[in-house]
């Protein structure tokens, strides 16, 4: 499959059926978000992978939006450190971002191994954080659930490209875009 084919075909899989991940597979999705791109290659997330059933328990107590039995869970946070001259913490506009890239690269290459799973942010931080036994000044951003899904969700609607794509500035659509997504 291509990586555009990938990508058009990844759905959010929140429903799963109960056969394990290879390590091997982990492995390679870890690795995909470790190559994620990260504002000043400074690569500050940390990937907890979770596959002990307890521990995958307790994260559910405590992730309202962890819908399904997933098999595993990847945590992923960074420690918040302030940024030089008294602007904000560094993961608050950049970090968040590098921590979406490396999810998607989660998704993307569990998808392409057969494999499904969901970006999921509601979660309660301080609860995720005593179950992996984080320290202080670390943050989880987000988990992503991963697993074999049980079924495959059709695409939800999604915006015409012409309605989102603008040229040169903003209001400006690209006629070349129009009536042709």
């Amino acid at each position: 499959m291509s990586l555009l084919d990938v990508i058009k075909t990844r759905r959010s899989i929140r429903s799963f059926n109960d056969e394990p991940i290879s390590d091997e597979d982990a492995e390679k999705i870890l690795d995909a978000a470790r190559l994620a791109p990260s504002g000043g290659n400074r690569q500050r997330w940390d990937f907890i992978y979770v596959k002990d059933p307890r521990v995958l328990r307790m994260i559910k107590n405590c992730s309202p939006g962890l819908y399904g039995d997933a098999v595993a869970v990847v945590v992923i946070g960074m420690e918040m450190v302030k940024a030089p001259f008294g602007g904000a913490d560094y993961g608050s506009i950049v970090g968040v971002l590098d921590i979406g890239f490396a999810a998607e690269n989660i998704l993307l290459a569990a998808h392409a191994l057969g494999l499904g799973g969901c970006a999921i942010a509601s979660f309660n931080e301080s609860c995720i954080k005593k179950v992996i036994d984080a320290p202080a000044a670390w943050r989880p951003i987000l988990l992503v659930s991963l697993g074999y899904p049980s079924d495959q969700p059709k695409m939800p609607p999604k915006k015409q490209l012409s309605e989102v794509v603008h040229l040169d500035r903003y209001g400006r659509k690209w006629e070349r875009l129009e009536g042709k997504t």
